[in-house]
């Protein structure tokens, strides 16, 4: 991990800060340089959700990573505009699509951590093998 050196004065401002948003001066420090840092989307945002930070469609659900989703699978931006999900703007989609493009990596472990895949890995590390089976159908 990098770290950056503050000033006395700033510091104490952030540690306030977070303080008040019961965060870490870490997380806090991590999410106002991001918002300075990285250019700004229209569509999107940032929201927190209980299993961590994800990018949506501003007044929307739907994440960026669905939107991904859509375009691995062969869709278009017109085409999910025109069938998947019409009350979303063409402007939207693309807007989705910049941000996955400036933060792929981020967005790829999403995609990664939200597939089935993924999902049996979990249950199987944390669960019997008799509840495993339980939840996967699967004859105890």
């Amino acid at each position: 991990m990098n770290t950056v050196e503050l000033s006395e004065p700033t510091y104490e401002l952030l540690r306030r800060q977070a303080s008040q948003q019961s965060a870490t001066p870490d997380h806090l420090a991590e999410v106002l340089l991001r918002q300075h840092l990285l250019p700004e989307h229209a569509y999107v945002e940032v929201v927190e959700r209980t299993s961590g930070q994800r990018a949506v469609i501003k007044g929307t659900n739907i994440p960026v990573s669905i939107i991904v989703g859509y375009v691995l699978i062969g869709e278009t931006p017109e085409t999910i505009v025109e069938n998947v999900m019409p009350h979303l703007s063409l402007a939207e989609v693309y807007d989705a699509l910049s941000y996955y493009f400036e933060r792929r990596a981020e967005i790829d472990q999403e995609i990664a951590e939200n597939s089935e895949t993924y999902g049996r890995a979990y249950l199987r590390e944390h669960l019997s093998d008799e509840s495993y089976k339980a939840i996967t159908g699967q004859e105890p």
